[in-house]
């Protein structure tokens, strides 16, 4: 399974997926295959399918925060891993009246494990929706808003892409 993540919290943005030591990097609309390694004295090596090469710390300050360190400086970069971001935003929005119908959607590659609604259900605001197991970690996806279910799109024992459509759910009026 890949792991994606987001980095800088403003323009430009920078999208990491793949899985150790292979990774895609996006940067302004543009994608580049990279390879990381550990080098003995710690630092990480990056490789990059042209030939050039960065090496340099990578640490840590924060859960949404790392510092990187290089022959060019320092540099602090948010970092946001969507699936949390996602989970997180289920209590900020719930209850919220008056939404659009809401596709959810993998925001990662994933195996369904099991879905916990079928349509014509209703759901309650953070109501479980489906369980997606992704880099050996199993994630409950569950509902932003109280709603009814119009579409499921997959199965238990489904795999699926980043981007695919999983549910279509009609906000409760």
């Amino acid at each position: 399974m890949s792991r994606s993540f987001v980095f800088g919290s403003a323009h430009p943005e920078i999208t990491v997926r793949g899985r150790a030591p292979r990774y895609e990097v996006t940067h302004d609309g543009r994608s580049e295959s990279i390879e990381v390694r550990s080098l003995p004295d710690g630092r990480l090596s990056i490789l990059f399918a042209d030939g050039r090469q960065i090496s340099g710390r990578v640490r840590r300050r924060r859960e949404d925060e790392v510092e990187i360190s290089t022959a060019r400086g320092r540099r602090r970069l948010a970092v946001t891993d969507p699936l949390r971001a996602r989970l997180s935003s289920v209590a900020q929005h719930a209850g919220g009246g008056g939404m659009e119908t809401e596709e959810v959607r993998a925001l990662m590659p994933g195996r369904v494990v099991d879905v916990s609604v079928a349509v014509g259900d209703s759901v309650e605001a953070g109501g479980l929706l489906l369980v997606l197991e992704a880099m050996k970690m199993q994630n409950e996806l569950r509902a932003t808003h109280a709603g009814v279910v119009l579409q499921c799109a997959i199965a238990a024992g489904q795999t699926v892409d980043t981007g695919a459509l999983l549910l279509t759910i009609q906000p409760a009026r």
